[in-house]
């Protein structure tokens, strides 16, 4: 994620108490996707016009531009929750003035390509993960009936604690797959969590696998 400040009009701008770099970790830390946002990839940039007044406190915000509905408003939230600020300068005396806060949210392959962010990983390796996974999935009666086969993505988050959450499953044929799957994931392994500068951070993870009788039977 990534945010820079625009003030309008002021020589002597507004600006974070605790300066930018440090303002901007702390609104990255208090902003948080939902594990539904993450799964569905959610990037692009909220916008938010705010007024710092001349105590340097905000006192009124607008919202410019939103990816989804209440996404902007849980920014303001962070921003207001990150600290005070101090006010723009006007002739010597402290003024109200509006600043522009643009903020990024990246995309999971922006993410992947950043060099501050470090995927999320099973802590016994991904070898051993997959292993475990083909092991552990139970090939449902219904789908063994119907003589289902193809490959599939299983999409889930991992949270900050290397928990595992929002299991879902791309073009989900049905038949007790995404059941089973998830009992497999469950079994095959804690995860390490992503990490971005250092800080642990919720992460969205892809895992492909091919469903067919021949293939599962080999893995037994």
């Amino acid at each position: 994620m990534f945010s820079c400040f625009l003030s309008f009009g002021q020589e002597n701008a507004a600006k974070p108490k605790i300066g930018y770099d440090s303002f901007i970790k702390q609104v990255n830390h208090s902003f948080k996707l939902t594990d539904s946002e993450i799964s569905k990839d959610v990037s692009g940039e909220i916008i938010l016009d705010i007024r710092v007044n001349e105590f340097g406190k905000i006192d009124s915000a607008d919202i410019a531009k939103d990816i989804e509905n209440g996404m902007g408003l849980r920014l303001l939230k962070a921003v207001k929750m990150s600290g005070d600020w101090e006010p723009a300068n006007k002739n010597g005396t402290p003024v109200a003035s509006w600043v522009r806060f643009p903020y990024k949210v990246l995309s999971f392959k922006e993410s992947e390509n950043s060099a501050t962010i470090i995927k999320a990983e099973p802590i016994e390796g991904m070898s051993t993960f997959i292993e475990k996974f083909y092991k552990n999935f139970q090939y449902p009666p219904e789908a063994l009936k119907a003589g289902l086969s193809g490959e599939y993505e299983l999409n889930f988050v991992v949270k900050e604690d290397g928990k595992v959450t929002a299991v879902k499953l791309k073009n989900d044929p049905g038949y007790g797959v995404l059941t089973s799957a998830q009992r497999a994931l469950n079994k095959a392994g804690k995860w390490k969590p992503a990490t971005q500068n250092g800080e642990a951070v919720k992460s969205s993870v892809i895992v492909p696998f091919k469903l067919s009788l021949k293939e599962f039977r080999s893995h037994i």
